[in-house]
């Protein structure tokens, strides 16, 4: 997106000082944003001046628009990186749609210990691929971190807007592919935020590019003068069956292929497909994080009946929630594609892990 897309598709935006540009920013909102931009202020404000920091070094990740940037994968990632750097750490998440009340612990590194309707499918999707790791689900996540005890190191999932909490390190996550949407907030876009939040950030991940975006730099920029700036995207390693199994991508070469997804960016997921080259014959899109029901499961296999399709393929977000279906009807093989995060840059995690720790107030 090239900053002329952002004066045209948005709230006025011009090459002034910070503060002129978020005055004529505010004054060209619509009604309706503005009074979804008072909601956020009084909110902010309010969770601010309770807020407080944890024992130890918290890092929080997260965007300012709707889900579908790659926060979940990137948790995943710098988890990953932090166990192999000998860190206790725990992922404090609010669990969104999971049913268990209060804290709940989903991990202590040994796989799910509820199931995913208690715990909300990301959380439940992390303890499948993490060791070694606690995860706990609490709204309060300064309470979720007194169940975990003793860590190095915390992570807070989608903690962008977290306000409640101090952070050592704030990480940001932009799709390039719809960075900013229409650059309004909600409910006419799809910004939490107003894009002067991307001030708040130490680091910047541009996820989905493989190649340096100098428009998109340039757009940040304008907010963010100081940020470090990376950027990632997802390299297909495998594929997972309904029971956990994992099995190589040569399985479904030249395969017939019928894509379904819950997921807050299904055109990635299918950008993802087809750069493997997989044969798509369909693609069945909902919302992110939808419940399936067994209509929904019975209405995926009558397209992909229809399409011809050998093979259902979905995310392994999406695949924890429809499994009891599969293993009750006779469908073509389904799996779960799984992807890395691939970050250009060696010294990304350099300095994330080499920062100051937290401390007590």
């Amino acid at each position: 997106m090239s900053s002329s897309n952002l004066k045209e598709t948005g709230p006025l935006i011009v090459h002034q000082s910070l503060k002129t540009r978020q005055i004529l920013y505010y004054i060209s909102m619509s009604p309706i944003e503005y009074l979804y931009y008072l909601g956020y202020r009084v909110d902010r404000s309010l969770k601010t001046s309770r807020r407080r920091r944890l024992y130890a070094k918290t890092v929080s990740v997260g965007n300012i628009t709707l889900g579908g940037s790659g926060k979940t994968p990137l948790v995943i990632s710098l988890v990953t990186e932090a166990v192999k750097g000998v860190l206790s750490s725990c992922i404090l998440t609010r669990g969104y749609r999971g049913r268990a009340k209060d804290s709940a612990l989903v991990s202590i590194g040994n796989g799910p210990l509820i199931r995913w309707e208690a715990a909300g499918d990301e959380p439940y999707y992390m303890a499948t691929r993490l060791k070694g790791v606690w995860i706990v689900k609490d709204k309060n996540r300064y309470r979720g971190s007194l169940v975990a005890g003793g860590m190095d190191i915390f992570f807070l999932d989608d903690g962008y807007q977290h306000w409640q909490l101090e952070r050592d390190m704030d990480i940001l996550v932009i799709d390039a592919n719809r960075p900013f949407g229409n650059n309004r907030l909600l409910p006419l876009g799809r910004l939490r935020e107003p894009l002067d939040a991307m001030e708040r950030a130490d680091i910047i991940l541009i996820n989905h590019s493989r190649e340096k975006m100098a428009d998109l730099e340039s757009d940040i920029r304008r907010y963010n003068t100081s940020a470090r700036i990376f950027y990632s995207y997802y390299n297909p390693s495998g594929l997972v069956a309904p029971g956990g199994q994992s099995t190589s991508l040569a399985r479904i070469e030249g395969k017939k292929v019928l894509a379904f997804s819950g997921i807050g960016s299904p055109e990635n997921f299918l950008k993802t497909l087809r750069g493997i080259g997989l044969g798509i014959t369909g693609h069945v899109p909902f919302r992110d994080h939808h419940l399936y029901s067994g209509e929904d499961f019975d209405m995926i296999l009558r397209r992909a009946d229809r399409a011809g399709a050998e093979v259902i393929l979905t995310t392994e977000k999406d695949l924890v929630k429809v499994r009891k279906y599969a293993d009750s009807r006779y469908c073509p093989p389904l799996y779960a594609l799984r992807v890395d995060l691939e970050i250009f840059d060696g010294n990304f995690y350099d300095i994330i892990f080499e920062g100051p720790g937290g401390n007590d107030d």
